[in-house]
């Protein structure tokens, strides 16, 4: 299946509608169109959506993460990513018995996560001191450009898009 047709069953399921619903009860939209998208391995696709933040806050959502699955040719997931320093309780459960799909084969992958989440941890207190500096439009503007180029080391790298 080629990527157009995974980005439109993505976002014409279910659990991607449901996330989305969620997310607009903030006010906030998911675009349709993935920021970032990464063939894990035969089998699976991982896409991660932005979101219409701008000006962001501890909590706000920033992107929607999916995991097509191309034997089952379904969505299994799709759950939010928020700005500040947290990372989603399947980041920092890294042995997991869910049977996580890891960003990066074997230990790279832990390595990834790792890094990641260390990551989100030291780039909340550089916003903040940021805001202070140069306002929040700026340092939020500053946060994205590095978050999404953080989400993309973890994978690897070379998976943005536009």
């Amino acid at each position: 299946m080629d990527e157009q047709e995974i980005i439109k069953r993505t976002v014409t399921s279910e659990c991607f509608k449901a996330e989305a619903a969620y997310v607009r009860r903030g006010g906030i939209e998911t675009s349709t169109e993935p920021r970032m998208l990464k063939r894990i391995d035969d089998r699976f696709v991982r896409t991660v959506f932005p979101t219409s933040v701008k000006d962001i806050n501890d909590g706000l959502i920033v992107a929607m993460v999916c995991l097509w699955d191309e034997q089952e040719q379904i969505n299994v997931y799709a759950h939010c990513i928020s700005a500040g320093p947290g990372v989603n309780a399947q980041l920092r459960a890294l042995y997991s018995p869910l049977g996580q799909v890891k960003p990066q084969p074997g230990v790279e992958g832990d390595k990834a996560v790792t890094k990641f989440i260390a990551w989100k941890q030291a780039s909340w207190g550089k916003f903040l001191n940021e805001e202070l500096e140069l306002g929040t439009t700026e340092a939020s503007q500053r946060w994205l450009a590095s978050f999404w180029k953080a989400l993309d080391r973890m994978y690897g790298g070379g998976n943005l898009r536009g």
